[in-house]
């Protein structure tokens, strides 16, 4: 009866604390919250009903079933990956948990009822820990969701946990853990010195664990800082960028206009496969937040000439193309004193090269092909294509299918075909028929 009682307490830790460490640790999303309790509801159930017809191993085994399960419903690509990460799931948490239950009773010599009533503590001390944690623990809860939600763990730190689930997985099996019982029965020899093997070995395993897992914790907690001090970074220099627009009473949008079509064609590119090994997910998220600050340098231009209503004379044009020159060194320096960091890199790059040509003929350096960097490849195409289209004051705004003509013969020699090709297949969804910036008023 008491094996019983503590065989249903161990199976219900197991459940709450691996959905638990699926969701905090290995930072695994939820389904929407609806769909999630449901998923919880039914997943209990079937635990119990495992439990019942084929005992405590086939229902660990169904709860590390039910936490793959959930992760492939929630994941839309490398389901596969999470099912393989599940492989020391069951390890990390009964080596969290059997080390404790086990390794104790033997060091304290408890007999079997001694050691039955400890172990009964413990689990009444983590249900309540559980239960505090449900009651009091929202606002951390609301905090982590909101601020971790793009969060995942690095490769290193999942080869970590890969690695320390599988040590786990020897020092959790019922079969090296009846050592520890079985030394409590038998007097001295080799039972004992095995046991205390076994037992020092596993809770050094015990204790790796909870360190690695602090250090994930902690992970998460400077890459939220990190990420909030990222996004005032981005918010001040975007702020700059806008007061630099509106000194330039012909661009009103551009910078929102552009930095759209930009998200569309990486999205496209991507999509077709090209530039595989530069398009990282991260790439294509600071290269949305790079985007507005390709014009920065226009804070240099004189009023007169960014705002003239005819033609540049050969002098003035020459005036206006040092604003990405301009835009270069003004980002360097936000780097030199806000710190280095990817978007800043690829902010100097659109900068000073989004008018570089595919064939070399662009300025300020001349530079050709692949040498020009992608981000300002791209921004090439979106900086002409909203100039063709948008009303100046010293010019109308063209129709779309001529703005359309222009940038297809250009292709393979003002941009890259690439790039041209991945703007028309997203064009349609990023600029509705016939809409240009005098059509919006």
């Amino acid at each position: 009866m008491e094996t019983a009682i503590l065989s249903v307490l161990e199976t219900a830790t197991i459940a709450v604390s691996g959905f638990l460490v699926k969701k905090y640790v290995f930072l695994e999303p939820d389904m929407e919250p609806k769909k999630q309790r449901v998923f919880y509801a039914v997943s209990f159930i079937l635990i119990a009903c495992v439990f019942l017809a084929f005992g405590k191993d086939a229902a660990a085994m169904a709860i590390l079933a039910l936490i793959g399960l959930n992760i492939c419903i929630v994941c839309k690509e490398h389901r596969l990956w999470g099912l393989l990460m599940m492989i020391p799931f069951l390890g990390i948490i009964n080596g969290l948990l059997i080390p404790i239950m086990l390794v104790p009773p033997y060091l304290l010599s408890l007999t079997e009822r001694g050691a039955f009533i400890y172990q009964l503590v413990v689990y009444v001390v983590l249900a309540a820990l559980l239960a505090l944690f449900y009651v009091k623990g929202q606002r951390w809860r609301t905090w982590f969701h909101e601020n971790m939600r793009h969060r995942s763990l690095r490769k290193s730190e999942k080869y970590l946990l890969w690695m320390v689930g599988i040590l786990m997985m020897f020092f959790s099996t019922s079969g090296v853990m009846q050592i520890v019982r079985g030394a409590q029965a038998t007097d001295g020899g080799l039972g004992h010195e095995m046991a205390a093997f076994v037992g020092i070995s596993s809770m050094a395993a015990f204790m790796m664990t909870i360190i690695i897992i602090v250090l994930i914790m902690q992970g998460n907690q400077r890459s939220f800082y990190h990420e909030q001090v990222s996004q005032m970074q981005s918010g001040m220099i975007s702020f700059m960028a806008e007061v630099v627009e509106n000194r330039d009473d012909n661009t009103g949008g551009h910078i929102r206009r552009t930095a759209e079509y930009v998200k569309g064609i990486t999205k496209e590119l991507k999509k077709q496969g090209a530039y595989s090994d530069i398009l990282t997910d991260r790439y294509m998220t600071d290269v949305a937040v790079a985007a507005p600050l390709h014009d920065i340098g226009k804070i240099h231009i004189p009023d007169a000439i960014l705002n003239k209503p005819g033609r540049l004379t050969d002098e003035e044009f020459a005036t206006m193309k040092t604003h990405t020159t301009a835009g270069e060194e003004l980002l360097n320096h936000a780097k030199e004193e806000l710190g280095t960091s990817e978007y800043l890199n690829m902010a100097v790059d659109m900068a000073a090269y989004h008018h570089e040509w595919w064939n070399g003929n662009g300025y300020p350096y001349g530079i050709s092909g692949e040498a020009i960097p992608l981000c300002a490849r791209i921004m090439a195409v979106a900086d002409v294509f909203d100039a063709l289209t948008s009303k100046r004051c010293y010019k109308s705004a063209m129709p779309l299918e001529k703005a359309y003509a222009i940038i297809r013969e250009e292709s393979g020699t003002h941009f890259d075909p690439a790039v041209v090709a991945a703007f028309f297949a997203a064009a349609e969804d990023m600029i509705p028929a016939g809409e240009t910036e005098s059509g919006n008023g």
